[in-house]
């Protein structure tokens, strides 16, 4: 009896130890995680990879050389693939998220080229802009304006209208506009150049006997800086203000087909509101002498915009108006304001539609009709083919209610910041 129980006593000893050296080999097998970061620039916007642009040759072969090895070695397994592109803060926001989609797209097809990774392990970051790292940098340098740039990294996020429906970052617009662009020339180099690069971080498992390592370049983690997270936080999305002011310069056509030359300006005021000033000129008659609508007019008038981008859409306002004129249709009389001395004036309220006609949003068409009230004070005359033989009539008063403008109006409009945004080039600068 004692030796069964000797016996049994050996057997469980046995399992206990055979376990255990099963645990061991397992966690052995697998072997302690491990990460590489590799970091490849590019050169101003361009989403190539270009090994000939700064130390790109060198960086380039020790990832070649460590994706070689994974590739041969059977024995070491990549378990997670963080990808990143970025962009300087140079251009349009538009402009910045497709070179950092195409740089990070690009480095992906390195890669590729050398080895198949999963996609289940392969994760995207397309971070545009890394101002954390814009920010960080310009803290540690010594440059001049340094504490001014800060002030203006730190401000609230916020995109504007650009040309062709693009926006820019405001803060882009100050920082270039900093001590008359001094401040730009020397974030130039090396603060924007160091921001626009592909970034790959791989983490992998050595399946390796104790005592055998995977060989990897140490040389390879002098180059990533300590202040880059592998999974930096997305940054909040700017608030897109839709709304830029314009200048816009139009014509009449109904006056243009009544034979009066004409022309209106209208600016944008505020979100909702503009103020138009239309003028025309008529001292011609219609084919015939007897015919005319000689006018000299002036119409001022304030909209207000039911939405407010770029101040299209529908829209209503008072307008005031000063109307010199002559007229004649034709029949036997020929009616003029009183000795050319007492114009029509008064106002009234119009009401219009507003709508871009161009892939640029440049030209435009309007129409607006208008009525008002007008107190006259006009002389009556024969009509005659010869004005100087039509016998004065009478004088006459009376007060007008009724149409007072018909419009169709074609117009073209122009940034009021463009003399700003042209310092800045177009497609932005990365």
């Amino acid at each position: 009896m004692h030796r069964k129980r000797k016996e049994r006593l050996k057997r469980f000893l046995l399992l206990v130890v055979c376990l255990m050296t099963t645990f061991l080999a397992v966690a052995q097998k697998e072997g302690a995680s491990d990460t590489v970061r590799f970091r490849l620039k590019y050169a101003i916007n361009s989403p190539e990879l270009d090994a000939s642009f700064t130390d790109n040759a060198s960086r380039m072969t020790n990832i070649r050389e460590f994706l070689r090895e994974v590739r041969d070695d059977k024995l070491v397994k990549i378990t997670d693939v963080k990808f990143r592109g970025t962009a300087s803060p140079d251009g349009t926001y538009e402009f910045n998220v497709w070179l950092s989609e195409n740089r990070l797209r690009n480095f992906k097809q390195m890669v590729h080229s050398y080895i198949n990774i999963p996609d289940s392990i392969i994760h995207a970051n397309t971070t545009a802009i890394p101002w954390d790292e814009f920010r960080a940098s310009v803290a540690a340098s010594a440059m001049d304006y340094r504490d001014e740039i800060l002030a203006i990294i730190d401000e609230e996020p916020s995109l504007v209208p650009f040309y062709n429906n693009r926006h820019i970052d405001a803060r882009l617009l100050k920082l270039k506009a900093l001590h008359g662009g001094k401040a730009w020339e020397a974030l130039k180099s090396p603060i924007l150049r160091d921001l626009r690069y592909g970034d790959a971080v791989f983490a992998f498992v050595r399946i390796l006997p104790e005592g055998v390592a995977l060989t990897v370049d140490s040389a390879e983690m002098a180059f990533t800086p300590p202040t880059i997270l592998l999974q930096p936080l997305p940054e909040p999305e700017p608030t897109v203000d839709v709304w830029l002011p314009r200048f816009h310069v139009k014509t009449n056509l109904v006056a243009l087909a009544m034979l009066s030359a004409n022309l209106g300006l209208e600016i944008d005021m505020a979100r909702h509101w503009s103020f138009t000033l239309p003028v025309s000129y008529c001292a011609i008659d219609w084919f015939k002498s007897t015919i005319k609508f000689r006018n000299f007019t002036v119409q001022p008038e304030i909209r207000y915009w039911f939405r407010h981008a770029d101040n299209d859409g529908f829209f209503v306002g008072p307008h005031f108006q000063l109307c010199y004129y002559n007229y004649a249709f034709d029949g036997l009389y020929r009616y003029q304001d009183y000795r050319g001395r007492t114009p029509a004036l008064g106002g009234g309220l119009g009401f219009g539609y507003r709508k871009p006609i161009s892939k640029n949003r440049r030209w435009r068409m309007e129409l607006e009709l208008g009525a008002g009230v007008y107190p006259l004070d006009y002389s009556v005359f024969h009509n005659t083919p010869d004005v100087k033989d039509g016998q004065w009539i009478e004088r006459r008063k009376k007060t007008y209610w009724g149409l007072d403008n018909a419009a169709v109006t074609l117009g073209y409009s122009f940034d009021l910041k463009k003399l700003q945004r042209t310092s800045i080039k177009k497609g932005g600068a990365r």
